[in-house]
């Protein structure tokens, strides 16, 4: 469902790759009529986006009874797909890339980063500190937005190394909803470290992207990938139809970039939440 061969580079401080058309409108709209269709979502969150989320049972309901997104989902759940993403990564950003220092040559189809809640001594238990040999797993949502959805500037979990948005149908500007690629306003590539969620004031975006049915986004999870969503608005009824998804490993992914590597560091906390709210920075270390 997905054409590979679309895609091309987004100029940024971090791979970012845009393919327009990379999924056709017929299939888009087979997508949202099959997501309409859904009785049930496993949660509502960051305002107004519902979820049906790859590891409930739900899901597994949802695409029982929903042939196309059975298809796509069974695309992407495949090791073979990874690679291509993988490869793809890798041949069109060889200048200054970024990349995982423990590469995964295993791959768990029935895997995803569980939903329970840990505190920041848990989770470390959970991930370790040998960070070597990852086995790497599909996450994935199919996701409607209503008004009052957004995502304030983050990067995403230590633990994934791609993600990626699929766009079901097109969003006029106005309405808000565009995710938005974010950089550091002091122009330095190398940092002793990189927060989670940065203030708002350090920042400065460096480009919008408007969801435009067919369009797929793939971007690296690196560091630095600071990016957020606007405030969406409904517009007679015109909700936000996507797939979001990510390709993480059991364990925290090491970065590398000139030479220099990343080390996760989690904040302390005893609070319980779920991994997706921890903060955790990434730390620089001499390779």
């Amino acid at each position: 469902m997905i054409k590979l061969n679309k895609f091309k580079i987004v100029k940024g401080n971090f791979p970012v790759l845009i393919a327009e058309n990379a999924i056709s409108k017929r299939d888009c709209l087979y997508l949202i009529k099959e997501i309409q269709n859904s009785k049930n979502f496993d949660d509502i969150i960051m305002g107004g986006r519902s979820r049906i989320n790859k590891g409930s049972k739900n899901f597994i309901d949802f695409l029982k009874n929903s042939k196309n997104s059975s298809k796509l989902f069974n695309q992407f759940n495949n090791f073979n797909f990874y690679k291509k993403i993988d490869k793809l990564f890798k041949s069109k950003f060889k200048k200054n890339a970024w990349f995982s220092v423990y590469p995964s040559n295993k791959f768990k189809k029935n895997k995803f980063t569980t939903k329970k809640k840990y505190n920041s001594s848990e989770l470390e238990k959970i991930l370790g500190n040998n960070y070597k040999n990852p086995i790497v797993n599909l996450d994935m949502d199919f996701s409607v937005s209503k008004s009052g959805y957004r995502l304030r500037p983050h990067r995403d979990d230590i633990t994934r190394q791609y993600n990626f948005l699929i766009y079901l149908n097109s969003i006029p500007k106005a309405n808000g909803g565009s995710l938005t690629i974010f950089k550091k306003k002091t122009n330095k590539d190398i940092r002793k470290s990189f927060r989670r969620f940065p203030k708002i004031n350090e920042l400065k975006s460096v480009k919008e992207f408007t969801p435009k049915q067919g369009s797929v986004i793939f971007f690296q999870s690196t560091p630095n990938s600071y990016h957020g969503v606007r405030r969406f608005k409904e517009f007679r009824n015109n909700k936000r139809y996507f797939i979001y998804g990510s390709y993480a490993f059991n364990k925290p992914v090491i970065w590398r970039f000139k030479n220099i590597n990343y080390l996760p560091l989690i904040k302390k906390t005893r609070k319980r939440m779920l991994t997706s709210f921890h903060d955790s920075n990434y730390v620089l270390k001499s390779a």
